[in-house]
């Protein structure tokens, strides 16, 4: 299923800055669950958040804002894993930690709701539940866009993804 136009428009809204930043654009060399990229994963992510926002009705500006940056930046603390972390297990423990510090260092914020989100994105596999409805959000996309990936439908597909990284930098460029 190719992503709507609705989702991608909702996407750019709210993650534009940190589609565009160098931290992002890292993301898309780095290999995730074996099969894909965190770059690729992270944008089936946003995009399984926001279609959850629109079938439950949670479309106010601050949950999707929230539902969108938690998503794109759930996983940027895996990038240099091989180098991070000795094993999966570290990685899996890590992760979230250090991509909290990626999230603020990429977008100056410190949500709560975020750091919410982001923390507790592991959830059940680490036993810290969500405290807010976007964490809800993200651990449900997050596992929604790792089966599809695993099954051979990812939530966005590389032209979805070429398409709207180039859209980014356009946007950049002024062009």
């Amino acid at each position: 299923m190719a992503m709507t136009e609705e989702i991608r428009k909702i996407i750019l809204k709210y993650g534009r800055d940190i589609l565009g930043s160098d931290e992002f654009r890292e993301t898309f060399s780095q290999t995730h669950h074996m099969d894909t990229t965190v770059g690729d994963h992270t944008l089936g992510v946003a995009a399984e958040a926001v279609r959850i926002c629109l079938k439950y009705h949670q479309t106010d500006d601050g949950t999707l804002k929230n539902a969108v940056v938690s998503s794109l930046c759930h996983d940027l603390g895996i990038i240099g894993r091989d180098e991070k972390y000795k094993n999966n297990v570290q990685c899996l423990i890590r992760h979230p930690i250090d991509s909290i510090e990626a999230y603020k260092s990429v977008t100056g914020e410190e949500e709560e709701r975020v750091l919410d989100s982001i923390g507790c994105h592991m959830f059940p596999l680490k036993p810290r539940m969500p405290k807010h409805r976007e964490g809800w959000i993200l651990v449900l996309a997050d596992k929604t866009a790792s089966a599809r990936e695993k099954l051979g439908y990812p939530a966005v597909t590389k032209k979805d993804r070429d398409e709207m990284m180039a859209e980014i930098e356009r946007m950049k460029t002024g062009a």
